[in-house]
């Protein structure tokens, strides 16, 4: 049986791909940015696995030996264990939330034509330009006219309102990717608008469902200017405001602080690191489409 050998140079060597010289300050840089951002969270999570006299004589050695108790303390010290239990809870629904309106909305806009289809499209848009810190007075009167405050809906409503938008941009370049055959074979079958969309359209756009989940967990994780306006009750507050707190009443103890810092970053790097491949399709592929 005949082999196919792989094309060799002048001088009979296999050609060897090679990383070209003018990608080289390309590769330079993105080195250079992904240590400023990987290092200070390494330098943290270290930090919280010291005892109080590493940080001082030595805050940037190895920890030795592993202090566990930091988040023994941070957990009970810092009530982490109810901030952490409300901001699972806050951005769960969030998420449940924001998948479920911007898969319908971007739906419609992506597959359907209805009257004032494009007005509505750049209204839902214009949502991308107003910071969040422009509307917190409306949106604080808001949920004190409807008696929301100081509850988890303040919150939930909210992280959905503002990340609509940007979702249901993502998900409508997803759906009119697609191609238009198949919703045609399925309104031919006898299938209604709403299975064409739950049976057909959704299990294909899931790369994008899961980028639209992933980023807005991350933000509502993150989110602290909602929580800290909308939820004053210490029993409400979520692990951001929980830390910003802990911080003003142990600045001293940075220990403690990173502690806090890791137990709240561990869940975001947890997902990102089982779905990154996932997220990085969905944001590829919902780019290039529509």
């Amino acid at each position: 049986m005949n082999s196919v050998t792989p094309p060799r140079g002048r001088a009979g060597r296999r050609r060897v791909p090679s990383v070209r010289l003018g990608q080289a300050p390309v590769y330079g840089f993105l080195l250079v940015v992904s240590a400023f951002a990987v290092l200070p969270l390494l330098v943290t999570w270290l930090t919280a696995l010291k005892t109080n006299e590493q940080v001082v004589f030595d805050p940037f050695a190895f920890p030795n030996p592993i202090a566990l108790e930091n988040l023994v303390q941070a957990w009970e010290r810092a009530r982490f264990s109810v901030y952490f239990q409300n901001s699972v809870i806050i951005s769960v629904a969030s998420v449940i939330g924001t998948v479920i309106v911007a898969s319908l909305a971007g739906y419609a806009f992506g597959r359907l034509s209805f009257p004032g289809k494009q007005i509505l499209l750049v209204v839902f848009l214009l949502g991308l330009t107003i910071p969040i810190g422009t509307i917190i007075i409306p949106l604080y009167l808001v949920m004190r006219d409807f008696r929301l405050l100081d509850s988890y809906w303040s919150v939930v409503v909210a992280h959905i309102a503002i990340g609509v938008p940007v979702f249901t941009f993502i998900m409508r370049g997803f759906f009119k990717g697609l191609p238009v055959e198949l919703d045609d074979a399925a309104r031919v079958d006898g299938c209604s608008e709403l299975r064409v969309f739950w049976n057909v359209m959704l299990p294909l756009a899931r790369p994008g469902l899961l980028t639209v989940a992933l980023l807005q967990f991350l933000w509502s994780w993150n989110a602290l200017l909602l929580p800290l306006v909308f939820l004053t009750k210490n029993s409400l507050r979520t692990m951001p405001v929980g830390l910003l707190l802990f911080q003003g009443r142990s600045s001293v103890q940075w220990e403690l602080i990173s502690a806090g810092v890791l137990l709240m970053s561990l869940p975001v790097v947890g997902l990102f690191l089982v779905f990154q491949r996932n997220f990085v399709r969905g944001l590829t592929s919902g780019s290039v489409k529509g």
